[in-house]
């Protein structure tokens, strides 16, 4: 008897699921921060800090670093936790897997006062004190939870320079002629022979006008940032703004096209004589962050470029901008620290006693016989007090505190 034919029946392939990386978030000299080993990239039978806590630390030091963040191990009855303790130091950076040392997943630290507040601080000084882009690889899940005004900003102050310092000049531009100018470029002539065009000399000759290749790559990056602005210029007024420049950086490069630069062609203009050094090398570099990154802030759907910025520099610039507008309306005199004009040394009287060689506050205004001394201080010391009483803090912040009253 023949075998009854069973009906075709369509099983459910199980869906693929790409294994998340995990995106740790933390606040700038906020509390630590328990990591879980599972969302790290440990693997194995033993998912646990026990064995991989001194190869994930090993292998995250240099991240860990950039951002200012004390990684503790506290052991308790069953296990041994990490901490992540944020310093004051906001940024992005990838994290690596103690086991196969590749990309597990990123960590953001993130100002406390929110990023909408640091949109109107950083346009308000200039960018003087702008995000320092790290030789890392790109962050994981870091361009949906940093916006790409943070790094927008010093990016179009830096083409803003370089087209300022494009200045008319001779410049050698190629073309192909039907009677020599300057030099004949023989080689290319000898493979135009095979194909029977004679008549046509590619030659190379100085000219005297602005590198429109410069020009055509620049107005690239301009469309590129412009681009990443959009999205948020009717939320956010910073972005707005940013993008009104774009605008602005976009009509004085009209005359040429865009065109997408490489990384030979890019070192070729770092060799090649025109603007000052350092307004080519600053323009330069940050077009290939947009090359090798693909984009600002990563034009993929979550990766993210890794950066840094020391909060304690920003607030510092900040009192400085408000010290010089509040000088400015007397006349006052304006020195400062960061630029070692505030040097004051200390003169003791019984050289047993002294404990300090010299005072260097970060802002000193003049006017005659009046001086006004500025000392800016970005730190959560009432947050701390807040939580906890002052016999409970530790004795390196009783220390801090007395360093700041001295």
């Amino acid at each position: 008897m023949a075998k009854r034919r069973q009906p075709f029946r369509w099983h459910k392939l199980p869906e693929w699921k790409r294994r998340s990386r995990c995106l740790v978030k933390l606040a700038d000299q906020g509390a630590p921060m328990r990591l879980d080993p599972e969302t790290s990239g440990v693997q194995g039978r033993d998912r646990s800090w026990t064995l991989f806590a001194q190869n994930f630390l090993s292998a995250n030091q240099p991240q860990f670093h950039a951002l200012e963040i004390q990684p503790t191990l506290q052991p308790d009855a069953e296990q041994i936790n990490l901490y992540l303790k944020p310093g004051g130091t906001i940024g992005a950076v990838p994290l690596k897997s103690p086991t196969t040392r590749k990309i597990a997943g990123g960590l953001v630290v993130h100002p406390r006062f929110g990023w909408s507040d640091i949109g109107p601080l950083l346009h308000q000084i200039g960018w003087t004190a702008s995000p320092r882009l790290l030789e890392m690889p790109l962050v994981p899940g870091a361009a949906k939870e940093v916006p790409p005004w943070v790094l927008a900003g010093p990016i179009l102050q830096r083409f803003r320079v370089l087209l300022n310092e494009l200045t008319r000049g001779f410049r050698l531009h190629e073309e192909i002629r039907q009677q020599a100018r300057g030099q004949v470029i023989w080689d290319r002539y000898i493979q135009q022979i095979g194909r029977g065009a004679f008549h046509q000399l590619p030659c190379r000759f100085p000219e005297l006008g602005p590198d429109l290749k410069l020009r055509a790559m620049l107005r690239w990056g301009l469309e590129v940032v412009h681009r990443s602005l959009a999205a948020w210029s009717n939320v956010v007024p910073i972005a707005r703004r940013l993008a009104e420049q774009a605008g602005e950086l976009l009509l004085a490069v009209a005359d040429v096209k865009s065109l997408v630069p490489s990384k030979q062609v890019l070192g070729h203009f770092l060799l090649t004589t025109g603007p000052p050094a350092a307004a080519l090398r600053r323009g330069l570099q940050a077009l290939g962050w947009l090359v090798d990154e693909r984009g600002l802030a990563g034009t993929a759907e979550t990766d993210g470029l890794a950066w840094c910025l020391p909060m304690h520099e920003l607030f510092e610039r900040w009192v400085e901008h408000i010290v010089r507008c509040w000088a400015h309306g007397f006349g006052g005199h304006v020195r400062t620290g960061r630029a070692y004009e505030t040097l004051v040394p200390i003169r003791w009287e019984h050289s047993g006693s002294r404990s300090l060689q010299s005072l260097v506050p970060d802002l000193v205004v003049q006017l005659g016989p009046r001086v006004w001394i500025f000392d800016a201080k970005y730190k959560g010391h009432f947050d701390e007090l807040d939580d906890h009483r002052w016999a409970e803090l530790a004795a390196e912040l009783q220390a801090e505190h007395r360093h700041d009253v001295h």
